[in-house]
Order: structure tokens, then sequence, then C-alpha cells
């Protein structure tokens, strides 16, 4: 079971880290700008707190009237109320004022250091960490300066424990964690449904492969989606459905072939026996010899075309291309079949686009191309009919078409896409053709398909039927 969900769990596998990758990424950005903004908003908090103190001392200094009690408690009050720590310098350095947070031995001492010496000299100071020894833990210190009439007569600094900023941020990835852990968890779940219904029909496949490999063809699989997966689904039904059909061929050629053989060997067999037995008289031999070299002859054309199509199938047929002249080649197979027009009183047309057509392939394979069409229209085609082979060059086009009609039966249209088939005979023909194995069409269509050529059927003028073919032209 673990073998046959390994993707299954490699994907979820995948899936997962790429989440927590994600979610680690994202909480260590949120963390670092979250931090970022509760510092910066607490320094322009601490700014316009010191900003506020800083006018109105410098007011009541400048109007000569310092009231310490009031400035005491309104220290007191930012500081309750916002946990502020706040002291004040003199011009000279020396802690003059702090809130209660603040011991007050260090009211008269002297603070000399950069962030000190920066607000007495008329900046405003932002600085995070120890002022001074004044504090045990990390702050946050803000210094404004006091000044009256651009001069400055001392500052004042608020103070914010980091620790205090730092709980606020852990508070806010507390709940950020909390949201991602049931993130998780649904993503987890999602993540699972998703790859079990993703990879639960690539199972369901690679159960029916072995199935088919054992030689079961008609196991089908059920297609859910559109999606590639169903794609997918559909191109192995597809499969399927081609090696059923090879399959069946495969039974239809032994049985075919079978029966082909049996035919003309029991005809052989009952004329020599017949012979042995002395049923025939001796003055007859010569008669049922003849049939007999007749069913020979049968067996033997059976036997060719069998090598010659499993050559085509297999893509082993090898083709001598040469250039030559198809017109003449059509006048040489139609010399052949003279006795045989003669016998039915056959009419032939040969209607040539040109009065030289010079092609390039495989003159052998292309004459038993040819000769199988004219077998087959003169075979089906009643007496005083037409047989017709007429040659088409269309313009800016490197091909030569040839087209073989009769007057014949016809084929009916649903069965004109199987007379290419094995063994096919279509229904009309069955009557007509007693000696024909069903291979001539096959073999045509695989040499033109060796030649990378198309063969079609279709109705012709004259009722009956129709092959045309392609030919390249030489250069």
């Amino acid at each position: 079971m673990a073998k046959k969900s390994s993707l299954f769990f490699k994907q979820t596998g995948v899936y997962i880290l790429i989440f927590l990758s994600v979610f680690c990424i994202m909480t260590a950005s949120v963390y670092y700008f979250c931090s970022e903004y509760y510092y910066e908003q607490k320094q322009t908090q601490l700014k316009e707190q010191a900003r506020s103190i800083a006018q109105q001392y410098g007011r009541a200094i400048s109007s000569g009237v310092v009231d310490d009690t009031e400035l005491q408690t309104k220290i007191e009050i930012i500081e309750d109320y916002t946990g502020t720590s706040i002291f004040l310098v003199n011009r000279s350095g020396v802690v003059s004022t702090v809130s209660s947070s603040i011991d007050s031995e260090w009211i008269g001492q002297s603070i000399t250091n950069d962030t000190i010496n920066g607000v007495l000299n008329g900046n405003i100071v932002t600085v995070r960490g120890q002022v001074g020894g004044m504090f045990s833990e990390s702050m946050i210190t803000v210094g404004y300066p006091i000044k009256i009439n651009g001069v400055t007569y001392g500052g004042i600094f608020l103070c914010t424990p980091v620790p205090e900023i730092q709980s606020t941020i852990y508070a806010t990835l507390e709940i950020m964690l909390l949201s991602a852990l049931l993130g998780i968890i649904l993503a987890v779940m999602l993540i699972y449904f998703f790859s079990r219904k993703l990879t639960k029909p690539l199972l369901e496949m690679n159960k029916t492969a072995r199935i088919i490999s054992d030689g079961n063809f008609d196991r089908r699989l059920e297609v859910t989606s559109s999606d590639e997966i169903g794609q997918l689904a559909e191109s192995f039904n597809y499969m399927a459905e081609s090696l059923d059909k090879k399959e069946q061929d495969r039974r239809l050629f032994i049985a075919s072939i079978a029966h082909d053989l049996r035919s003309p060997l029991t005809s052989i067999q009952g004329f020599i026996q017949a012979m042995q037995d002395g049923i025939i008289p001796e003055d007859q031999y010569n008669y049922y010899l003849g049939i007999i070299m007749e069913e020979t002859e049968r067996l033997s054309v059976l036997a060719t075309n069998i090598v010659d199509m499993g050559k085509t199938q297999e893509n082993v047929l090898e083709l001598n291309r040469e250039d030559f002249d198809l017109n003449e080649l059509i006048r040489e197979v139609m010399d052949i079949f003279e006795h045989r027009f003669g016998e039915k009183n056959l009419s032939c047309r040969l209607i040539f686009a040109e009065s030289e057509t010079i092609v390039n392939a495989d003159k052998q394979e292309i004459h038993r191309v040819i000769h199988n069409l004219v077998d087959n229209a003169v075979k089906f085609t009643p007496e005083n009919g037409v047989v017709e082979i007429e040659t088409t060059v269309p313009r800016n086009e490197e091909k030569v078409y040839v087209a073989v009609s009769d007057s014949g039966v016809g084929i009916p249209e649903n069965e004109r896409r199987h007379v290419f088939d094995a063994f096919y005979k279509a229904d009309s023909s069955r009557g007509m053709d007693k000696t024909g194995s069903g291979l001539g069409l096959c073999a045509v269509k695989e040499i033109l398909n060796a030649h990378k050529e198309i063969i079609v059927c279709k109705e012709s003028d004259m009722g009956g039927a129709k092959f045309e073919f392609s030919l390249t032209l030489a250069e």
C-alpha cells in the first residue's frame, strides 16, 4: 500500500513543506515589519508628548512663573497613562525633575553622554538602549530640547521599556500564529483531499493497466473531469480500445487465415482423393488438375499478401524509390487485364492530366497498388460496364492524384472507412467476391502509408466505387 501511495505522500509532503516555508518567511517578515512599525509609532508618540511638555515648560520659564508642582503632576499623569518614565535636565545636564518610576536620588546628579549633549545642543534625539545608567533594562528614549527664543535651557526625556513594546508585538504574533495554526490544519485537510483526488485516478489507471496487461482489453476508466488527468484517462481508454481492436483483428486474422486456407486445401484434398479412388475418369484429369492449380495459386497469393501486409505494418517494407512515368505504368497494368476486360465486355477509359507524369516512388509497389485497385474494379463491375483511371495534377502542388473508378455496385458510405481493414468485405461484395482474401485493399493502404501518401474511398460519378490516391511528383 505504501508503494502504491508513494506519489500521494510525496505530493502531500511537498505541499505541506511549501506551505510551512511560506508561513515561516511570512512570519519573519511580519515580525520584522511589525517591530519596526511599533517602534516608529512609539517614537512618534513620545516626541509629541515631549514637545507638548517642552513647550509648556518653555512658556512658563519665559513668563517667569514656573510651577514645579504643576509640572510634576502633569509628568505623573503622562506616566500613569502611557507607562513612560520622564526626567528633565537643566542646561548643565543636571537632573532637575523625575517621574515616580525613576529613583529620586537621580535629582541633582549630572549626566553626560551623547544623548544628553545632543539634546542640550538643541537637537531632538532618539536612542534605543541605556541612558546614563539610569535604567537597568533597554529603553526607547526620546530627548526634546526646551528652548526659549532659540536658546536651549534644558531638555526633557521620555523613556519606554523595550520589553513592553516587544510584549505587544508578541501578543500580535500569538494571534497571527493561532490563526496560522488553524489555517495549517485547514490547508493540510485540503491538501490531503486534493492530493487523494489527484492520485486516485492514477492509482486506478495503474490498476487497470495491470488488468489490461493480463489480456483483459475490455476494461475502461471512468472519466470524471476535463483537466489533464481527465484527458490522460481518455487517452488511456483510447489506447485500451486500440489494443482491444488489435486483439479482435488478431483473432479475426487467425480465423480468416484458417478459413481461407481450409477452403482451397479441402478442394485440393477432395479432388486428389477422388482421383486416387478412381471416382474421376482419367480423361477428366486435366480439367481437375487445372482447378487444383488455381487453388494452389490462390494459396500462393494469400501467402504473399500476408507476408507483405506484415512487412508494411511492422514498417520493414523497404522502398526502392525511383523516377518513372506513371502513365506508362498504368498502361502496363491495363495490358495485364486485357483478357478479363474482354470476357466481361468492359470499357476502359484512361484520362491523363499530362502526356507524361514523372513521379518518385517504388515502381514495383505502385504497380501492385494499381493492379489491386483495377482488379477490384473489374471484379465488381457487371458486364458491359466501365472502368476508368484518371490522373489529376493540381496547381501549386507537388502531387498527382490517381483515381480508379467503376460503374459497379459501389460501397455504402457507412462501410467505406472499413474497406482498408484486413479481411474486411463489404456486404455488397460478398456474393461476387468468391476468391478474395480481404487483404488486397489493406496491402494498398499500407504501401501508400509507407510512401507517406493518402488513399480515400468515394462514390464514383458512374455510381460505383472510386479509389483515389496521391503520389509525389519527381523534382
